[in-house]
């Protein structure tokens, strides 16, 4: 004999975590600590990193997590040894050139990068390297790969998802799945 046991939960809303910060933060934390969780621009701002690499006719190497702020494995790396068969004097030319019309891939981090560089190009003096540029550079995207992470993981993020995604939470803070759901 087969025995169907129905049993009955409560679930909490968007209303209801915006009302009890308690509830929210037990169901905020369980969202953070969830492995699976991770941002979901993460693949469109790499894009725009090799999309800008390449428009400076670089190359690019990287080791990124997915947290909200660096460990020692992370890096970005640009090669810029193109560049090195360019006249030191030639360079700043040679990258305006590359960049005046770019556009990117219409993400927001492109049009960061793209305004980030003319203002470097626009301060270019005659003792900053190539070098100095690409370091630059490669400290701009990490910068902005962990602020967007940063910012996905906000509890301002978190609550924007739960209510534009109609979440419902357990009072133990777990998120409610429907069937075919996780």
């Amino acid at each position: 004999m087969v025995k169907t046991v129905v049993k009955k939960y409560q679930v909490y809303d968007y209303n209801d975590l915006k009302n009890n910060d308690e509830l929210f933060d037990k169901c905020y934390e369980n969202w953070l600590s969830n492995p699976d969780n991770i941002n979901g621009w993460s693949d469109e701002n790499i894009e725009s990193f090799k999309t800008f690499a390449e428009q400076l006719n670089m190359k690019i190497d990287y080791s990124l997590s997915n947290a909200e702020y660096p460990d020692r494995s992370c890096y970005i790396k640009l090669d810029n040894t193109n560049y090195y068969y360019i006249a030191p004097n030639d360079r700043v030319k040679h990258i305006s050139e590359y960049i005046k019309d770019y556009k990117g891939n219409g993400y927001y981090i492109c049009d960061n990068l793209k305004t980030y560089t003319d203002k470097l190009i626009n301060q270019w003096n005659k003792d900053y390297s190539i070098n100095d540029f690409s370091k630059d550079i490669e400290n701009k995207m990490f910068d902005l790969w962990f602020e967007d992470n940063q910012d996905y993981f906000s509890k301002e993020n978190f609550l924007q998802l739960v209510e534009c995604n109609e979440y419902e939470f357990y009072e133990c803070g777990d998120k409610v799945f429907l069937e075919g759901e996780e």
